[in-house]
């Protein structure tokens, strides 16, 4: 029996800057993506900080730092799935936000009334584990109170998910909206 869901943030809950600043700047250039991808590492672990990583991709892709923060600050959220999560999941599940994510912008990205939806937020730059790494799945289910086996995880990177599915968690790969909410409903039984 499921009693928590997981949610990942970017490109699941928000959308993502940094994929819209690669495609705009960088497509041609494999190598600087490849640079862009390690110093997001970095700075989802905590080894650089948040102004830091927007210096080194606005040198890597002279880019102006102003333009930069613009485009990798630009992160929606989806309207309709926090009022899924709202009146479909809050009132019958444990919730939580997993993030691979070098700073705590949620404030900012999603407001303090979609933040107080999530029982647990766990992210990873505080906490020194990244995901694939079992330790912070297995983290959160413990902040959670409740078993891997009893959890789904909910995220756009397959590879997220297949690291969910070794610690025993169920977990769903967010390609749209409407998949998941349909793949979690018949998961739930809703």
């Amino acid at each position: 029996m499921f009693k928590a869901i997981i949610f990942d943030c970017f490109d699941v809950l928000v959308s993502n800057g940094i994929p819209i600043f690669i495609n705009n700047y960088l497509a041609d250039d494999l190598a600087s993506q490849k640079s862009i991808f390690l110093l997001v590492e970095s700075l989802n672990s905590g080894r650089i900080d948040y102004q830091t990583f927007l210096l080194k991709v606005s040198e890597l892709s002279n880019v102006t730092l102003d333009e930069t923060r613009r485009i990798m600050d630009n992160n929606v959220p989806d309207i309709k799935l926090f009022e899924y999560i709202r009146t479909v999941l809050k009132p019958n599940y444990k919730l939580a936000m997993l993030s691979n994510a070098g700073d705590d912008w949620l404030d900012e990205m999603i407001g303090n009334n979609r933040k107080s939806l999530f029982d647990e937020i766990i992210l990873s730059f505080k906490v020194g584990f990244i995901k694939p790494q079992k330790e912070i799945y297995l983290l959160t289910a413990n902040q959670l109170g409740v078993r891997p086996n009893e959890c789904v995880m909910i995220d756009d990177k397959e590879s997220y998910c297949e690291g969910a599915r070794k610690t025993g968690m169920h977990a769903i790969q967010y390609k749209t909206l409407g998949q998941m909410t349909n793949d979690l409903n018949s998961l739930l039984s809703l």
